[in-house]
């Protein structure tokens, strides 16, 4: 693959990962500690309305395009016959990138899912509410 090939497939990569960055970025510093001010039914159902809105086209696009473009950013660099300290830098933040992108998938999926799964009115919810602020927060922000 040319050179100019593996630029663009870096600078798609990056976009696409900015973009998810710049999401899980302005959870963690804007909207969660909002969130987790507010009466748990009300936190609870517009977090449960924000990640309805995250499985739609615009963000999921820049998601999995990001996954796609990193891996084959990685793939290129390492198939590549000649390599330069930018090539690496570039396929390092495509790993870095999947890294979040896997970790996106194996935790906060899964408590996306618990936290659909209650009513948000259901006063056992109230618990299920602070264990996502607690455990969903903090790996959002190594994700970011």
């Amino acid at each position: 693959m040319s050179s100019a090939r593996v630029a663009l497939l870096h600078l798609a990569a990056g976009v696409a990962a900015g973009v998810t960055a710049g999401v899980y970025t302005n959870f963690s510093a804007r909207i969660m500690p909002r969130l987790a001010r507010v009466p748990a039914p009300t936190g609870i159902a517009t977090m449960q309305q924000f990640n309805r809105v995250a499985l739609q086209a615009p963000f999921m696009s820049a998601f999995f395009g990001g996954a796609l473009a990193s891996a084959a950013a990685v793939g290129a660099v390492v198939l590549a016959k000649e390599r330069t300290w930018l090539h690496w830098a570039g396929a390092l933040g495509a790993a870095c990138y999947l890294c979040g992108w896997a970790l996106t998938i194996v935790y906060n999926v899964p408590r996306n899912g618990q936290l659909d799964a209650v009513q948000a009115t259901d006063p056992a919810a109230a618990a299920v509410w602070e264990r996502y602020l607690r455990e969903w927060t903090p790996a959002n922000t190594v994700r970011a």
